[in-house]
């Protein structure tokens, strides 16, 4: 993810930092490290090979799907303002939840009384079976939390700040040495346990929050945003790895990117002004309302109407919406099923008209978002 970062760290440490408890290799393989009793607090790195050289993780096989996350009429009141009102879902383990909502819908609210962080009006939270607020210090070993602004001390290093947490986490010794090179090899932080947490980019920093959610390699993982701030490039590593933790843990992930709940999530929760308004997968949402829902298709060819003399296409209406050069985007309103679609998709290939772009899942999902929140936005202000 960060190949430059990479190669100014390795800089750094042979210029500017001293020598510890580890000894360490001057040539190209800098990033190995020795790690001894020292390295929960401030030493050498973790004895792992590089990145490249790291053999296969062990397959480990499919978990059984149980309820780890348990949510129920879960309320929170700041003074006269209902910030979540009567929320209630569950998370299996294996699955990945979005937690959806325009800003100030309350979806951060809802994590820190997941986690045990801010304490509810009323309800409850249940984490593997347990009360989070009569049982959390036992609980939280189960739990993994990302806050939307990872919260690093500045001044200290990648491995220190990892020593610190993994005290924090009830880890010593040797199940904190092993904690650590674990997280570490995940998420690729050798090249950078030397550099002071301020001097990380947006994307290493979000590792290193990473990694302390994973120390102690938690059930449940609480994500906040976690994909705010980075580029594309960095989204997509981020995604494949949420996507391989998936077998063995429940994720509740918010965002208010709606691509990311379409190509991550296996269900998602719509929130408006703490309520929660609608819930399933994204593409039963994509596919609820009105039956207004749209696709987006870029074409190259013919100017004309892409409908026109296609049979069976009275209940759909095609809109120009731009042309760019020989590229033309048509919005198509109307339900398509998929024999609709492979339809039009002959239809157009017969007419010589080459298909560039097929956009209809998020403009869908996006009108429903949008309905969705919208109307129950209207209804708060009626009552």
């Amino acid at each position: 993810m960060e190949a430059d970062d990479a190669r100014g760290d390795r800089q750094v440490e042979s210029a500017s930092l001293p020598a510890t408890g580890g000894s360490r290799s001057t040539g190209p393989g800098v990033a190995r490290e020795r790690i001894d009793s020292t390295a929960a607090t401030r030493g050498g790195a973790p004895e792992r090979p590089a990145a490249q050289d790291v053999a296969p993780e062990m397959v480990i096989p499919k978990a059984r799907a149980e309820t780890l996350l348990e949510v129920h009429e879960l309320s929170k009141h700041f003074g006269p303002v209902r910030a979540v009102d009567s929320l209630s879902f569950a998370v299996q383990r294996g699955e990945i939840v979005g937690l959806l909502g325009p800003n100030g819908a309350g979806k951060t609210t809802v994590m820190r009384m997941i986690v045990g962080y801010l304490i509810p009006t009323s309800g409850s939270v249940r984490l593997a079976g347990g009360d989070i607020f009569r049982e959390g210090p036992r609980l939280k070993t189960q739990l993994g939390y990302l806050p939307e602004n990872m919260p690093l001390y500045g001044e200290m290093t990648v491995g220190e700040y990892l020593g610190m947490t993994a005290q924090l986490k009830g880890l010593k010794g040797e199940p904190s040495r092993m904690a650590i090179e674990r997280v570490v090899s995940i998420l690729g932080l050798a090249p950078v346990w030397r550099r002071p947490t301020s001097q990380l980019s947006r994307g290493y920093r979000q590792r290193v929050g990473l990694s302390q959610c994973l120390l102690t390699d938690p059930a449940i993982l609480v994500l906040d945003e976690p994909a705010t701030g980075l580029d594309p490039n960095q989204i997509s590593e981020l995604r494949h790895l949420i996507r391989s933790w998936r077998e063995r843990k429940a994720i509740l992930l918010s965002t208010h990117i709606l691509a990311e709940a379409l190509m991550l999530c296996d269900r998602v929760l719509i929130l408006s002004r703490g309520r929660l308004v609608a819930s399933g997968t994204p593409q039963a949402l994509s596919e609820s309302g009105d039956g207004m829902a749209a696709t987006e298709i870029t074409i190259r060819g013919s100017r004309e109407n892409p409908i026109a003399g296609l049979e069976g296409s009275g209940e759909i209406s095609a809109v120009r919406r731009e042309a760019i050069g020989s590229h033309v985007i048509w919005r198509l309103e109307g339900s398509l099923n998929r024999a609709e679609r492979l339809a039009l998709m002959s239809h157009l290939a017969r007419g010589g008209w080459e298909i560039l772009e097929w956009n209809s899942g998020l403009s869908a999902l996006e009108q429903a978002f949008r309905r969705l929140t919208l109307e129950e936005g209207t209804q708060r202000q009626d009552e």
